[in-house]
C-alpha cells in the first residue's frame, strides 16, 4: 500500500493512532470485521468521518460487509511504522511523569516507557511501576542503542536544556508537556502538548454545541 502521507489532513493523522489502537483490540478479541457504525461507538468519531478517513487508504471495505479488522490493523500499523515495540524514555518523574509511568500505554503493546530520568535525589535510584529512575546526568550511559523517542515532563524553564541533552544522545522524536516552543535540530520532531489550550478549545466547542442545540430547540407555545 502506498499512501501520500503529506496529502493527509492533520485531523486525519491524529485519528490514525486511535483507529489503530481500537482495531488491534478488536483483533485480539477475535473480531474479524467491523462496520463504521460500530467502530464509531468505540472511537467516538462520526461514521461519515471514519469512512472519509478510510477512503484515503484505498479499498478497505465494502458496503454491507464492513471492514476487515486484520486489514485495518495491517494498514494502520504500516502507516504508523509499527514494526516492533517502541521503547521510550521519560524525563521528569513528578506527578505527571509518575502518572505516565504508571499507566505506561497499557492499552497499546507497541509503546513502552522503559526508563525514567530526574534530578530529584529522592527519586533517583527508585522505581515507579517497575521502571527504574536514573539521574539525568547519566543519560548518555543509560540510554539503550536504537532508542530515539522521549517524553518530557519538566517545567518550561528546564525544557530547552533537556531537549538539547536528548538530541545530543540521538533522540529525534520528543513529546513535551511544556508548551513553549524551543530551538531544535532540523531532524528533531517535537510535539507540544498544551493542556490549557486543549481544555479551552474543548470548552469553546462545548459552548458552541450548546448554542446550536438552543437554536434548534422548538419554541414554547405561550
Amino acid at each position: 500500500m502506498v499512501v501520500n502521507k503529506q496529502a493527509l489532513s492533520q485531523a486525519t493523522i491524529k485519528r490514525i493512532p486511535v483507529y489503530y489502537r481500537t482495531v488491534k483490540a478488536l483483533q485480539q478479541s477475535g473480531v474479524k470485521r467491523v462496520r463504521s457504525d460500530r467502530l464509531s461507538k468505540l472511537v467516538h468519531i462520526a461514521p461519515a468521518t471514519i469512512r472519509r478517513d478510510f477512503s484515503n487508504f484505498g479499498d478497505l471495505g465494502r458496503s454491507g460487509y464492513g471492514y476487515s479488522v486484520d486489514l485495518l490493523a495491517e494498514v494502520f500499523g504500516e502507516l504508523l511504522e509499527v514494526h516492533s515495540e517502541e521503547q521510550m524514555l521519560l524525563v521528569g518523574c513528578g506527578n505527571l511523569g509518575r502518572a505516565l509511568l504508571t499507566n505506561n500505554f497499557r492499552r497499546n503493546p507497541d509503546l513502552s516507557i522503559v526508563m525514567g530520568f530526574d534530578t530529584d535525589p529522592s527519586l533517583i535510584g527508585t522505581t515507579i511501576a517497575g521502571i527504574p529512575i536514573y539521574n539525568l546526568a547519566t543519560l548518555s550511559e543509560k540510554i539503550r542503542p536504537g532508542m530515539h523517542t522521549a517524553i518530557v515532563c519538566v517545567p518550561s524553564s528546564a525544557q530547552a536544556a533537556v531537549i538539547s541533552e536528548l538530541e545530543a544522545n540521538g533522540i529525534t522524536a520528543i513529546l513535551t508537556f511544556a508548551p513553549k516552543p524551543v530551538p531544535a535540530q532540523p531532524e528533531t520532531t517535537i510535539r507540544y502538548i498544551d493542556l490549557t489550550s486543549e481544555l479551552q478549545a474543548l470548552l469553546f466547542v462545548d459552548h458552541q454545541n450548546k448554542l446550536t442545540q438552543e437554536r434548534k430547540a422548538p419554541l414554547k407555545q405561550s
